[in-house]
């Protein structure tokens, strides 16, 4: 609860630095190391400042404009907290307004006494409207994060829904699926969807990738 208010004042702080089309002031929110970002409309897995602002130096031009639809903010510890929901983005020029629904999730940082973005990852809903730690730590928990994929998707695999949801934690969870619109944060809707979604036989492999440790 305490970080709510925070992660309420730094999402209006990343929406008003798009109002002002400076792609650096937008680029400027996102921390400069150890950075993941995967953006609404680009195929890319952005890690670098420069990359960032090449990002934003295009996304600004579409004058968006987001509002939270629905969200959760989950702390780990007092300087830092993930942030994830839905949020509708007003694209394109003022006669000719176009809303976009998406799915997100900030990992907000406190680096060097300035709350930094550290992952940030968002994506359109599917079947909406189309979208034109340290080190040696992080190092630590690698195997353990290829070691965790590999359960779930092995879980994916024996086609059982109870299974895979058991992966997921049936409190204060935040899950925002491939293919569903919906914000999941129960173990009940954890389920449901699964009993979909592995009657599809899916298979997944990472292809680029990185870990963070908090």
């Amino acid at each position: 609860e305490a970080m709510y208010p925070i992660a309420q004042e730094n999402f209006k702080k990343w929406n008003d630095a798009l109002q002002t089309k400076d792609n650096k002031k937008v680029a400027a929110l996102y921390s400069g190391k150890d950075l993941s970002f995967l953006p609404t409309v680009s195929p890319e897995f952005v890690q670098s400042s420069a990359d960032t602002e090449k990002y934003f130096a295009e996304f600004v031009k579409k004058l968006p404009f987001g509002t939270i639809t629905a969200d959760n903010v989950q702390p780990y510890g007092e300087d830092a907290y993930l942030h994830s929901g839905m949020y509708t983005f007003l694209t394109g020029p003022e006669s000719d307004r176009v809303p976009v629904e998406a799915r997100f999730s900030y990992m907000w940082r406190k680096i060097d006494g300035a709350w930094k973005i550290v992952h940030h990852h968002s994506s359109a809903v599917p079947g909406g409207a189309p979208a034109p730690p340290k080190e040696i730590e992080a190092e630590k928990f690698y195997p353990l994060a290829q070691a965790n994929f590999k359960k779930w998707n092995d879980a994916l695999q024996t086609k059982d829904e109870a299974k895979v949801a058991a992966l997921y934690s049936s409190k204060e969870l935040s899950f925002l699926p491939t293919v569903s619109p919906k914000f999941i944060k129960g173990s009940a809707d954890t389920e449901a969807y699964f009993t979909e979604f592995v009657k599809k036989l899916p298979f997944g492999t990472i292809t680029s990738d990185d870990v963070q440790s908090y």
